[in-house]
């Protein structure tokens, strides 16, 4: 009889775990999906490509390496041993796995809908995918597309979230999401729908106050590394662009931060590959030099006031960068420029 109850608790116990995994799962590997025929993809409007959609019940997952390229994202790295992407656009670093609910932008944690793994595929809802990119993705059921906002003017809240960390993911205020949502009270619920506050209310700062060792050359003067710095970025003027660039397409192709990262290498200085990593190294400054490195935020592209550019000091005043819509470029007078001088946040000094 005690045999008999013992077999009957390890099959329902085995019942259980398959009906868990079967809807849930660690990765959705048993997810019962519907397929979706090819959809639109539109931005601000502008039908760009198209994307192949599923259905898990009566929530649309979107391809999460499709998607991360119509966005732009065109660095995209991936560990089979733990199912886990990194992505980057040369300006944030993303890293998201199969089945976590918590995903990493640089160096902050992020909420999300938890990604599934269906046959060998990468797919995220569209909160998640909203999420990851800082943007506002939507279904039109009118003509089946989806739609998305870029930059994001809306947020939706995920479980886990609070204004806190809301505001802290979009460099705002607590008191500054209030205001901008009329909210009496800090009391959010899940897929409740927030706006972004205002450009002139979300501004990073510094990532990292810290002063970060740089792996630097030996044997030259201070003033002889700037000089240095500026040889080799002039060598590459005219080059390309393209969103995250891998350093494989150097010299013909850069984005704003392997390009920094390229031309410090070949002086043996070692910066990271995204342009807010780079930010968290070497010294805050407000008195510039040659060779000191400038970041900016990109208000055409993200609404949450991060760091979107990274350029090159030089003495003259000017800097010398990978401009999205000219390439490998010098701009006069940049802190001057109408533009640049807008979405200027600090400088950092690596060589010294």
């Amino acid at each position: 009889m005690v045999k008999r109850h013992s077999k009957r608790l390890q099959c329902a116990i085995i019942t259980c775990l398959i009906l868990v995994f079967s809807i849930s799962g660690p990765i959705g590997v048993h997810a019962q999906y519907k397929n979706v025929p090819t959809s639109g993809v539109a931005i601000n409007g502008k039908l760009v490509n198209g994307i192949n959609p599923i259905l898990i019940g009566s929530t649309y997952y979107l391809p999460l390496v499709p998607l991360s390229k119509i966005l732009g994202y065109n660095n995209i790295q991936f560990n089979q041993s733990t199912l886990t992407y990194q992505i980057t656009d040369g300006s944030t670093t993303v890293r998201t796995t199969m089945g976590g609910s918590r995903a990493k932008k640089s160096n902050e944690y992020i909420n999300i809908d938890a990604p599934r793994w269906i046959n060998n595929t990468a797919y995220v809802t569209l909160h998640a995918g909203s999420s990851l990119f800082n943007v506002y993705i939507s279904f039109e059921p009118s003509n089946g597309s989806f739609q998305i906002q870029k930059p994001a003017q809306l947020y939706i809240v995920q479980n886990g979230d609070s204004l806190w960390t809301i505001a802290r993911a979009h460099h705002t205020t607590v008191s500054a999401l209030k205001v901008a949502n009329n909210l009496k009270s800090n009391v959010i619920y899940n897929d409740q729908v927030l706006r972004i506050p205002p450009r002139e209310k979300t501004k990073e700062l510094e990532p990292i106050r810290e002063k970060q060792p740089v792996k630097s050359s030996k044997g030259t003067t201070l003033q002889e590394k700037r000089q240095n710095i500026i040889i080799e970025a002039r060598k590459f003027i005219g080059a390309g662009y393209k969103f995250g660039a891998t350093l494989a397409e150097a010299p013909r192709l850069f984005d704003c931060s392997s390009y920094t990262q390229l031309v410090f290498r070949n002086n043996d200085i070692s910066i990271p590959r995204v342009s807010r990593d780079q930010a968290s190294i070497g010294t805050y400054v407000k008195e510039l030099q040659e060779g000191d490195l400038l970041f900016f935020t990109d208000s055409s592209l993200y609404s949450d006031g991060r760091i979107g550019h990274v350029g090159i000091y030089m003495a003259n005043g000017g800097m010398i960068h990978a401009s999205s819509s000219k390439g490998v470029i010098i701009t006069p007078n940049v802190l001057a420029n109408p533009y640049w001088g807008k979405n200027y946040l600090f400088a950092k000094r690596v060589i010294q």
